[in-house]
This record gives C-alpha cells, structure tokens and sequence, in this order.
C-alpha cells in the first residue's frame, strides 16, 4: 500500500521514495510547522515535494516518529523538528485509483495535521 511506502520513506529521509509516491500533479499541505514558529508547508507537485524534503531531511532536521498506520489512508505519528515534538496526524486525501489500497496507487493529495 502506499500509506507504507510513505512511512518508510518518511523514516528513511528518503526524499526520492518519497516523492515516488505521488502523482505528477499532486498536493501536499502541512499544517505542523507553524506549531514551531515555521512557514505551513504547501506543495503543488512531484517534483516540489522532492525538493523540500530534501531540504527538510537534509537541513531542516525534520523526523518522522513512533508511526502507526490506522487505515489505508492514515497515519498516526510525531513529528520532530529539530527535538520539537508535534503529535501529527497524516490523511491521505485522494489516490490517483480512488481506493489507496492497490499496489501502483499514488497520493494525489495528502494533509498533514496537528493530532
């Protein structure tokens, strides 16, 4: 599923696998980083999701922590910000084949929220 292969790029700061799991043209929109004084993040595309989490992985000292998938679109995790510590929670919102749970699904829009 792709919630999985999400989570294990998140954990791996793997920003390429991450980006891998989104369509072309997808969202992503994350509403934790303002809980530590930092811009919300919005991003419009594969290619842009791949560039600011390098950044974030690389230079943000961003983490993703102790993640549990609750369904085929969700997951219940902490988000550390450099040893700030955000409860998340990060929803799938639309796959590419409306179901999330197949094999080659991709994340069109994905919101990530405080818990």
């Amino acid at each position: 599923m792709v919630i999985n292969d999400f989570v294990t790029a998140m954990q791996g700061k793997d920003h390429k696998g991450l980006a891998a799991c989104f369509t072309e043209d997808c969202r992503l929109v994350d509403y934790c980083p303002s809980m530590v004084k930092r811009q919300n993040t919005f991003l419009y595309g594969r290619n842009a999701i791949e560039m600011s989490f390098h950044n974030k992985f690389m230079f943000g000292g961003f983490t993703m922590r102790d993640p549990r998938i609750v369904n085929e679109r969700t997951v219940n995790f902490y988000a550390d910000y450099n040893g700030t510590i955000i409860h998340a929670l990060a929803q799938i919102e639309n796959c590419n084949d409306g179901v999330c749970s197949l094999d080659n699904s991709l994340i069109q829009e994905l919101v990530i929220r405080p818990a």
